[in-house]
Order: C-alpha cells, then structure tokens, then sequence
C-alpha cells in the first residue's frame, strides 16, 4: 500500500469534485441558503465530501483503511491452524533457562531493537498476528511496537502498537500516614507469559487488528520503541469469536435457577489486577461509602478519574457457593463528562457472557446510585455462575462510538481541508472591503459546505440514538457548528471575511466538532461496591439526609482537634521545615518517599508544607518565620533573595562538587551571585524542534538544523498556506529572556560586558542574532502571531516550529490521530567557524534553597543532597507515574536522573543533545530592563518598521542608565566610577563556581 502526503491530493481532489458536483447538479441561491436539504440532496453532498476525502487521504488511521479494505472485499482467510513467523534477524536469543519459565529457546529485545520475520501465506488478504510475550520489569513504561509489512506501514496506528502489562498491589496492609490517613497501596508488574494479537491502541476494536499481507512470502518487522520483552512463538491467526445474545445465553442455562445464598459485596477500591499503574482508590466523605470514617482519610471507591481512559481495565476476585443464576449490581457515580454516558466492558472468568455486556452504558449520575444490569424493559439480567472462585473484569473502549467519532473527526477535516483551500485562493488576506468570487475558482465549494452539514446532521442523530439523550451538551456544540457551517452556504464568498467562524478556534465549527471528540471517548465512573447476588435485597445507595448531616457535625467538630491541623504549625527541635512551591499531591508523594526512605535512613524527620506563593517567603523573612529551606522555587527567585542576605552560598557544604557533576554547568548560572551559588537546580524545562513527517515528505524537505534551513524551508511551507512556528511569534508582546537570547547567544553575542555595567547587545554577534529574529518576521513573514502551536501543527497550519515539554506531552498523549507522523529534534542553531551547530538556549527551571536563618541548615543540606540525587530523582518520576498517569511527566535537572527516568524513551536523546546548550543568562543587578529592552527592541522593529540598529542604539541607552543605577544601590558604583566589577556568570566561565578547582 503506497503512503502518501494528505496535503499533496488537494488540488487534484478539487478537480475530481469538480466533475462530481457538475454531475450531481446541487446548488443553492443566496436567499435559500438555510433551506433543509431533502435526503437525497444530502446524500449526495456527503457522498461529494467522502470522495474527495478518500483521494485526498494518504497516510490513514486504521478505521479508514479497514472501511476501504471492507468495501474493496479484502478477504481474511479462515485458517484451519495459525501460521508460524520465522525470525530472521533481530534480538538476543535467550536460552530456557533464562527464558522464564517459557520452556524453550526466547527472543530478547531491548528499545531500539529491529526484529525481523518472515511467513509465508496461500492467499492474498487481511490477517492478525500474534505474539507470546513477557514483560521485563527492567522498566514500568508500557511497551510499544512499530510495525511495518514488507517496509511499509498500512495505517497510522503501526507507529504504535502497545503491549499490554498487568499490574498487582505490592502489599495488601493498609498502611497510614502520620495523621492516620490511609496510603495508597504501590503496584509491581504482575509478569507472566501471555499470548495476545496485536491491537488497537485507541481501543476503537477490542478484536486484534488486520493485516494485509500478499500472496507468498512477506517480511514483517517490529521495532521496540519502549520498554523490554521476551518474545516466544509469533504467528498468525484470523480469530473468531462467537457472540450469544442475552436470549441465547439464557436459554443455555435454562434449566438453572436463582441462587438463594447471601448477596457477594466486592469492594471496588480493593483491586486484584489493574492495566495501568495510575489506577487507583480514592478517599470519598460519605457516609454511605464504606469503609467509612469521619476522622480519617480512608480509601473507599475507585477513582473514576483514574479508571476513565481507553482501555483501562480492573479485575476482581470473586467466589460463590452455590451454581445458579446471579444478578450484578453496580453502586457507582458518574458526575463529569457533560452528562454522557458511560461504558463498560464486562467479562467473566475472561470472556464476555453475552453479547449486550460488550459495552454495557451507565447512564450520567451526579449522586451515588445502583444499578443491575437489566435489558432495555428493566428486567435484570441473570448472569450464570459455577460454584467457586471467578474473576470479574470491567474495562474501557470505544466501539460503541467508532463511527460517531470517525466521521465527525473526518468533518473536522474536511473544514480544515476547505479552509487551506480558500486561505491558498486569499493569502489568508482578512479585507471585509474586498469582494471575493470564490466559486469562480472554488466551483464546488457549495457542496462542500452542504456535505459538511449533512454530515454535522447525520452524526448528531446517531449520538442521540447511541445515548438517548437530546439535552447532551455535546449536541449543542455540533447543533452550533453545523449552523455556522451553513451560513456561508448561501454566499461562501464571505468565507475569508469570516474565516474565524468557519475554521478557529473552540468557538469555530472546527474548534466545537474537536471539543466533542474527548468527551466522545473519556469514560469516568467511581464506583464504590460490586453486588452479586439478587438485586431486591440491597442496602439504599444513599445515606438519606439525617445521617448525612449528623455525620457532618460530627466531622466538623472534629475538625477542631484534628492532628493534621492542630498540630500543622508545631514543628518539633528536631524536624526541618521545608516549604514546597508544588502541588498537594506531588507534596504527599515526595512526602511518603521522605518517610518511607531519607528518615530511616538518615534519622532526620522532614516535614513538608505547600508554599501556595513565592511572595510569602520575603514577607516571613521579614517577620523572622522562614523555614529551614524551600523547594521548587523559580529560577528568578533565588539571586533576589541572595543579593538580600536572604538564603545560604551552597557551595561550603560537603559534598557539593560531587553533586554538581551530575548536572549541566548552565543550569547554576540564574544561582550565582558575586562569589556563591545560592540554589540548586531541580527541573528544567526544554525547548525542542517539532515537524511532521507526512507533511515534510510531501514537501521533499528534511527537518531544518540551522537557522539557515529555516529560512530555505519557510517559502515553500508559505506556498501551501503553512508556516513556521517560534516562540517569538506567540500572543504574548512581551518577548522575555526565553524567546530572545536563543538567537543572540548562537550567533556569538553576549548580554553584558566584562564588568557587568553596560550591556553588549548592539555589539558584534548580538546584533546579528537581533537582526535575524527580527527578520524572520519582517522579511520572511513567519507568523507575528500564533495563538496555539499544539493546534497549529495539528492541523498542519505551522507544520514545523519550536515547542516544549508540555507541547510534547500534548502531542504525545492528546493526539491519537498524529501518532508515528511527528518527530523531535533539537532547536535549530548557526553553524560556527569549526562547522558545529550552536543550539544555545536559556533552559529554566525550579531549584531548591536553604535558608540563612535556619539552625537546622546541615540537616536542610543532607535532604537536598538526597532529593536532588540521581536515583532519588528517577524513582521521584516513575512515582509521580504511578499515581496520577501517564500524561504527568517530570522533569528533573540531574541528567543521570532524566536518563534513567519515566519519560518515554522517543524523545529522550533529542533532549539529552539539547541540554549540552544549555545557556541560562547570567544575573545582574537592574536585569529586568535589559529583557524589557529587548522585548521593546523587537516590537519596534517588527510592528513600527524601526531600524534594528537605532531600536538597539536606543535600548542601549535605557539599559546603561539602569544598571548604573542598581550597581551604586549595590555598592558596586560609587561618584560614577566602578569600584569593583561584577561577576556576571556566563557558559564561558560558570565552572569557576561549580566544578571544584575549576574544571
């Protein structure tokens, strides 16, 4: 199957639309233009749409190409026994002895790994394939494949393949905190062999996915992008599964009959097995949750935020004592997800009863409620069950909404589609005064427009038929996209003076069909008990209001002499008070490891507090009450407290050097003043380049390196209505350090001069670097503003640009449908005279202090030296992991510790090269100007069409006065002379700070 780029099919889409819309003879006048369209018409507007989005789509999500296999009458083999794929190359071979427990000869892969198989087949057509697989516990990062047949891939989703992992609950002990809140229970990997096909990540399937392969000999690959697995047997299979409905079911089992033994209650937080580290119990205040308490924090529900995503699944023991017939009642809440419903996958003993429980819908609760499980009159369900013991499993996917979602995504892209034909005819010119002819160029841009409302139409029929609800705010949001799309029907000519309504942001038709998709697959439920048994004999899931209020009083007065706040601000002799500029729960996470590792260890009691604002720590300077340190302060705030007298010079404690050399020298420079370095670094962010793959490779172009590349690729990125993204071209005016030193730094420029009295950036490589970035808008019309990079390059509108770690974790974990089509690399930079790329970058982050006035400050330093430590910070990731999710990745500024941290592995070198840039800018008395300056600098020019040489000429003077200004404050100027020259740390000398002797 040849891939190729969407954006390539566009014009010659248009062309075969032409002919169509001419055939189909739809058209509308400009006073009809909210005329309902009869069925027919919209059938074939839509049937216009699908065609042009069929030849314009290339690379392809799974869904489609299945749709398109389908209709071409791809056959999937029945095969009488599965067929066996013979390695080729790839992998380490593992004897049966280290096999474990597989029995015979394993196949050792690592990330990075390539494994290649080869099989051979009879016919031609679509199959699954299979896998015996283990997972090592040499890491907890879910592993995933990228699969290609005979070098290509098929569909999108082959960029990222997953395989599944169980997970157990370590110890079964409740366990508490100090106050006598209950903890939440670690997990471990649950390995075991298993054999399992190949299957959609987004869950949109629950059968393995299909292959097509050719008649004859095909090589399969499979490369390991994450984690690490013992492969035994590969084959392949076409599964089929049969399904009973509930009538079917029942009548097997007709001769059976109600059980009459006690109702079986299941705790739902007391997990047995779960598919996600982060899946977790939480505390509800409710006296009708049980285990229940008033005075304590006690895990009573599974937390339905935690169990709500794409193929979450839980499973729980269960045994009965009689064989008989079964009802399961399920006390739940479902309060989020604007009123949709929600799904669940219920299996017993591994396989779904009957068909009606494939994806079970829980209906939208904002209390706690029962429900049985009953068919669509309300008769429950009787659910046979042998005597003994079962497991009961419930899971996520998104079969129910497969078509819901697709089509409406394929909307979105049809509006984005007609939007960059329309800006590519317009220049993307926004001019009400100017009176466009689009039709005489765009002739079937009216079909177009009706076929996305038709579509609108009929996807907003089959989400009130899917949940039998006409009130869901996610039909108003396709109800108001669907009346915007029609208003330019009539007169499609006042698309570019409205393009904004068309295609934008969330208050556009595009913005409002996006906000519906999460809500479309995001399935939360908490859910307190599991009943099996008959439904008539249930305690109420309410508590009623009496107990509810008696409970409440009764917490209230507790909460007079509750330790946990009685006793907050006591902090014994012995304890170090350290203040935590972070979350509650990245608090109570760091809190247990303290507890749980640094104190027995080392004897020193530490106790942590939310420091909600940095400003508090200069007011309770003032009133004396400072702690013993803080963590997680801004980079920023370290030099204004040190050049106060505020915080300790770190570098007098034992075992300072040793610890620095485990970061980035760069990281240090915001932390220094005149002799001392007054913070340590505790996470930096990153800045790296992001591009798409499918669109660079229709274009015939590689990811730029240089500035210089930057500037050969943004012409022909303009020629198709796309662009360049830099975060100098953000909504914000104010252009800080961040965005602009980058640019000076690479082309060899500096800030300040030797003395730190005058700034330097008329001089030299600064100019240029200046020059250049104002050039990249005046010259080569990248974009002045950008309101969002995330959405901007998902839609392919700034298809290259500079983001960072959150645009990263949106990309990765927010856009399913980009998956395997971007890539990262680090920043572009100028190549110097010796022919390396300079990427420089003022990489910031939070850091940790020790306070001057604290008695307790060699203790304060052991913890730092412990926290800020590689093993430490790596373990502090993989927790962070475990207890909220996936999506929450940190960070660290120890490199060991980011290496061998829970931030996936694709990215992971791109940013370990980035970080050998590392330039922070250097602290100086008065700074603020200079980056003030700057930023007006740029404004100046950009907007004001000022020489950059006489806007720099005129900051220059604002800087001068200014930091002559703040020098004589400081004792550093005095009659007008320089009495003593600062220290301004740069790249060039910062290691006279933090390396020991220098170096």
């Amino acid at each position: 199957m040849q891939t190729k780029g969407k954006i390539g099919y566009v014009i010659a889409g248009f062309g075969f639309i032409a002919v169509a819309a001419g055939v189909l003879a739809v058209s509308l006048t400009d006073n009809d233009a909210r005329t309902v369209l009869s069925q027919a018409e919209s059938q074939r507007s839509i049937a216009a749409v699908e065609a042009y989005m069929t030849n314009k789509s290339g690379d392809s999500n799974y869904y489609n190409v299945l749709k398109q296999w389908t209709k071409d009458q791809v056959a999937a083999p029945i095969l009488p026994e599965s067929i066996p794929m013979k390695l080729v190359k790839g992998g380490q071979i593992y004897s049966s002895s280290r096999s474990e427990g597989y029995g015979g000869d394993v196949l050792y892969a690592a990330p990075k790994d390539v494994l290649t198989y080869e099989v051979e087949v009879q016919d031609e057509g679509l199959y699954e394939i299979w896998l015996d697989d283990y997972i090592l516990e040499q890491s907890t990062l879910n592993p995933e494949l990228q699969v290609e047949i005979n070098g290509k891939k098929q569909y999108n989703e082959m960029n990222e393949l997953k395989l599944a992992i169980d997970w157990k609950t370590q110890n079964t002990e409740h366990k508490v905190d100090r106050y006598g809140d209950e903890l939440t229970p670690k997990s471990e990997i649950s390995a075991s062999w298993r054999n399992e096909g190949l299957s959609d990540p987004n869950f949109f399937y629950t059968e393995p996915m299909k292959f097509h392969l050719n008649k004859g000999k095909n090589l399969i690959s499979f490369t390991l992008k994450e984690g690490y697995v013992l492969i035994g047997k590969a084959w392949l299979n076409n599964t089929a599964s049969p399904e009973l409905s509930y009538n079917e079911y029942a009548a097997a089992h007709g001769a059976e009959k109600p059980v009459s033994e006690p109702v079986v209650t299941i705790e739902a937080e007391d997990i047995a097995v779960k598919s996600r580290q982060s899946i977790r119990a939480k505390y509800v205040r409710n006296s009708s949750i049980t285990p229940y308490s008033y005075k304590h924090r006690l895990l009573n529900v599974l937390d339905g935020y935690s169990f709500g995503e794409s193929g979450d699944k839980v499973s729980y023991p269960l045994e009965v004592k009689e064989s008989g017939f079964y009802h399961l009642t399920f006390k739940y809440s479902q309060d989020t997800n604007n009123g949709m419903p929600t799904h669940r996958r219920i299996e017993i003993d591994g396989e779904v009863p009957f068909s009606e429980l494939k994806s079970y819908s829980f209906d939208y609760s904002s209390g706690w409620t029962n429900a049985t499980l009953q068919d669509e009159q309300g008769v429950p369900y009787e659910i046979y069950l042998e005597k003994g013991k079962h497991t009961l499993s419930l899971s996520i996917d998104n079969t129910r909404i497969r078509d819901i979602y697709h089509e409406l995504l394929k909307t979105a892209e049809m509006i984005d589609s007609t939007s960059q034909s329309v800006n590519r005819l317009t220049g993307g010119l926004v001019d009400k005064e100017r009176k466009w002819n689009i039709q005489k160029y765009i002739p079937e841009i009216s079909t177009y427009l009706e076929g996305i409302s038709a579509k609108l139409e009929e996807q907003k029929l089959a989400l009130i038929e899917e949940t039998g609800n006409r009130d869901l705010p996610a039909l108003s949001q396709l109800e108001v996209a669907k009346q915007l799309v029609e208003e330019f029907i009539g007169d499609s000519n006042e698309l570019p003076h409205y393009m904004g309504k068309f295609m934008g942001d969330q208050s556009s038709a595009y913005g409002r069909i996006k906000s519906v998709l999460p809500m479309l697959v995001y399935n939360p439920m908490h859910l307190d008990k599991i009943y099996v048994g008959n439904s008539e004999e249930l305690p109420k899931a309410d508590s009623g209001l009496l107990t509810s209020s008696v409970e409440n009083v009764k917490a209230f007065f507790y909460s007079f002499g509750n330790p946990r706040y009685a006793k907050a601000g006591e902090i014994d002799d012995d304890t170090v008070e350290i203040w935590v500029n972070q979350s509650r729960l990245y608090v109570e996470i760091m809190q247990r490891m303290i507890d749980e590792e640094f104190t027995p260890a080392t004897g020193i009691k530490i106790n942590l507090s939310i420091l909600p604002d940095e400003n508090k720590i200069v007011l309770s300077n003032a009133a004396n009450s400072t702690p013993d340190a803080a963590m997680g302060v801004s980079f920023g705030k370290p030099f204004e407290l040190a050049i106060r007298g505020i915080i300790e010079d770190l570098r007098g404690y034992d075992g300072f050097y040793k610890l620095a050399e485990e970061f980035h020298p760069g990281a240090f420079i915001p932390f220094i003043y005149d002799e001392g370095v007054y913070a340590f670094p505790e996470t930096q962010d990153v800045k790296l380049l992001f591009y798409r793959k499918d669109i660079l490779k229709f274009l015939g172009e590689e990811p730029p390196q240089t500035w210089e590349d930057v500037a050969g690729l943004v012409p022909m990125l303009q020629k198709y209505d796309m662009n360049f993204y830099t975060p100098l071209g953000s909504n914000n005016s104010f252009k800080g350090f961040d965005t602009t030193t980058p640019f000076l730094y690479q082309f060899g420029g500096q800030l300040y001069d030797e003395t730190g009295s005058k700034t330097a950036i008329n001089k030299e490589g600064a100019y240029k670097g200046f020059e250049f970035m104002t050039d990249l808008f005046t010259v080569y019309n990248v974009p002045i503003t950008t309101s969002e990079f995330f959405q901007n390059f998902r839609n392919g509108k700034a298809p290259v640009g500079i983001g960072d770690a959150n645009t990263y974790i949106q990309l990765k974990y927010a856009a399913p449908d980009l998956a395997g089509q971007w890539g990262v690399l680090p920043i572009p930079g100028v190549r110097n005279d010796a022919g390396v790329i300079e990427r420089w970058d003022p990489t910031y982050g939070s850091s940790s202090i020790i306070f001057k006035n604290s008695d307790k400050k060699k203790s304060a330093w052991e913890f730092i030296r412990w926290w800020e430590s590689a093993n430490v910070q790596s373990d502090f990731s993989y927790n962070i992991k475990s207890t909220l999710g996936e999506k929450f990745l940190y960070m660290t500024a120890n490199l060991k510790g980011f290496a061998d941290s829970a931030w996936p592995s694709d990215s992971k070198d791109a940013i370990m090269e980035q970080w050998e840039w590392i330039q922070a800018t250097g602290k100086v008395p008065g700074d603020y100007v200079v980056e003030r300056e700057i930023s007006n600098a740029w404004n100046a020019v950009v907007f004001s069409k000022q020489n950059p040489r006489t806007a720099l000429d005129n900051a220059v003077k604002t800087i001068n006065r200014e930091l002559e200004r703040k020098l004589k404050e400081f004792g550093y100027i005095a009659d007008g002379k320089l009495v003593k020259p600062y220290k301004v740390p740069t790249i060039d000398n910062v290691e006279n700070w933090v390396r020991e002797n220098g170096k």
